[in-house]
């Protein structure tokens, strides 16, 4: 509503998250019939842990690039607390809760897409990781089942080696610097990690924008709740540039730049 849209004319909703209550049916399923979408509407979930949010968008934007749909749901939600150990304060004073959704629309004359750019390490996966069905992980026994666990030096020294270049190839790709950027919204982990991100790039706290103090690190509801967050405080105006960036589980790392 808040778009002055009406939601029955989409044609595809993306969920990414990697907390769902089931293995199928999928949460972008239940969402749609939740909201009594119409049947016409495409569904599909999308796991990239703290940088699904990004994933989703860059789908929804090649799907609407590609002819294949015109209005796509990107919704982007964690349920953390089920994954949590309570004993484990190293990892259960760091997450949240949270959902947001944005919309992703085709507009001829006014292309909101400016670029995008991805990585991974999977040889490291073993640093950021929550069983389901296997308790191994390349041949070896996983120690924590069931709880997420990671392992914090490991996963920030991969984040500040890999984001800082990764935005800068990023608006590149876009055509531009970084200091084109208004906005830089990277995935809220914690707020030293974004700190030291910010540093690194030369772009000023007052331009990054965050949720992590309200909410947590809530994964990849994170990104799209720190834009929300802005849109409330009124700092985000039509036609800014804003950078977003995701990093985590996988070891993954994805970006976009896009005008609002």
């Amino acid at each position: 509503t808040t778009t002055g849209r009406v939601i029955e004319d989409i044609d595809l909703l993306i969920a990414s998250t990697f907390t769902g209550d089931f293995l199928t049916p999928s949460v972008a399923a239940l969402i749609q019939g939740k909201l009594g979408l119409p049947q016409s509407v495409g569904v599909v979930d999308m796991n990239a842990a703290c940088a699904g949010f990004v994933y989703g968008l860059a789908t929804a934007q090649a799907y609407i690039t590609a002819g294949m749909c015109k209005k796509v749901l990107v919704v982007g939600a964690e349920c953390m607390s089920k994954i949590v150990d309570y004993t484990d304060r190293n990892t259960c004073v760091l997450f949240g809760d949270g959902a947001a959704a944005m919309l992703v629309e085709h507009s001829p004359d006014n292309p909101g897409f400016l670029g995008f750019h991805a990585g991974a390490e999977g040889q490291s996966a073993d640093r950021l990781y929550c069983t389901n069905l296997a308790e191994a992980m390349n041949g070896e026994e996983l120690p924590i089942k069931r709880f997420l666990w990671q392992d914090g030096r490991a996963v920030y020294n991969y984040t500040i080696k890999t984001v800082p270049p990764a935005v800068k190839a990023l608006t590149e790709r876009a055509g531009m610097e970084v200091t084109d950027i208004d906005w830089f919204v990277p995935h809220s982990a914690n707020i030293r990690m974004i700190q030291s991100i910010a540093e690194k790039l030369s772009i000023p706290m007052e331009k990054t924008l965050m949720s992590v103090v309200e909410f947590g690190n809530t994964s990849s509801a994170s990104i799209p709740l720190a834009i929300w967050l802005a849109l409330k405080e009124g700092k985000i105006k039509e036609g800014d540039i804003l950078a977003l960036y995701g990093f985590g589980g996988g070891l993954n790392h994805a970006g976009v730049v896009i005008r609002w």
